[in-house]
């Protein structure tokens, strides 16, 4: 382990041993005021969101209020953050009395088909949480998530999902063991918002194509399972909303490359329509449009 890393990996077990020893309500004001700190002083990567508010909001909104969205979205992040490792520090992960439950019909009837679920979402609110509800509700589950470049905060990080009730597997190996895990009729959660480079296919989000990962898509088309867009929204100190929306089911047709683009195109919608709703809850610090579409990929959205 190298120095740097080491130290990540104290200040992560200090935060969680830290905020394991205040209340809910201290867990929150603290989460907030870290936040602020993060937007005001330490500014990591406040020129990024600021930008991507440009882009998303430009039109409609003025400098003032970009300032105000960026500053409620580092206090979201700062809040999260804190209840999450507050959850982590938790001996007992109680997580049905946090979280109300809305479309758990829609889970429950995709899973009656026998092909599993693909369960997709964003860098939204607190989204590990998501997954644990999940699981909570009594769905075995596994979530695809890239390796933390720290192996000790990756192992720190993964150990707590594990307790959560979640398996991970790593971005690196996902293809046969999503499909493995789809074939046993489980659940898999996809993160589906971050910038997917050159080889992704491009669709419309907050006004800009995007480049996006093709797999929810491709898996679904590949296997039968419907793909149920999903998303928990705060409600107030440590309590959360958690809101499956109606599956949609991908049926192959001639072109599978036109295919996956219809598919990733109408869960990015509804993530979008949460986005508006709810900007404060997004993961801004993303460079999401890092990926420029190609020349026919824009004309092919009007532009």
């Amino acid at each position: 382990m190298t120095l740097r890393h080491g130290i990540e990996y104290a200040g992560v077990r200090l935060l969680i041993a830290l905020a394991g020893t205040v209340s809910p309500e201290t867990g929150f004001r603290l989460g907030g005021l870290l936040g602020e700190l993060t937007f005001r002083v330490i500014r990591t990567r406040r020129h990024v969101v600021m930008q991507n508010l440009v882009r998303a909001f430009g039109d409609g909104y003025g400098k003032d209020t970009m300032t105000q969205l960026a500053q409620a979205a580092y206090r979201h992040l700062g809040q999260t953050a804190v209840e999450h490792a507050r959850l982590l520090a938790s001996r007992a992960t109680a997580i049905t009395g946090r979280v109300e439950v809305n479309g758990a019909d829609h889970l429950a009837q995709a899973v009656q088909q026998g092909r599993g679920a693909v369960l997709v979402t964003g860098h939204f609110g607190h989204w590990e949480l998501l997954g644990a509800t999940v699981a909570a509700l009594g769905y075995p589950i596994s979530v695809v998530a890239k390796d933390q470049h720290n192996p000790a905060v990756n192992r720190l990080i993964n150990e707590g999902r594990e307790r959560l009730g979640l398996r991970v597997i790593p971005m690196a190996s996902a293809t046969h063991a999503v499909v493995r895990a789809l074939r046993r009729n489980e659940c898999v959660g996809l993160l589906v918002d971050q910038d997917a480079g050159p080889g992704g296919t491009f669709v419309q989000f907050l006004g800009a194509p995007a480049s996006t990962y093709q797999g929810p898509a491709l898996f679904a088309l590949r296997t039968g399972a419907p793909i149920i867009p999903c998303f928990i929204v705060r409600t107030g100190v440590e309590r959360h909303q958690v809101v499956f929306e109606p599956p949609i089911q991908a049926v192959p047709a001639d072109d599978e490359a036109a295919d996956i683009q219809q598919y990733t195109q109408q869960y990015t919608t509804v993530l979008e329509r949460y986005v508006r709703a709810h900007p404060d809850h997004w993961f801004w610090v993303h460079r999401r449009w890092k990926t420029a579409a190609p020349r026919e990929k824009i004309l092919d959205f009007g532009f």
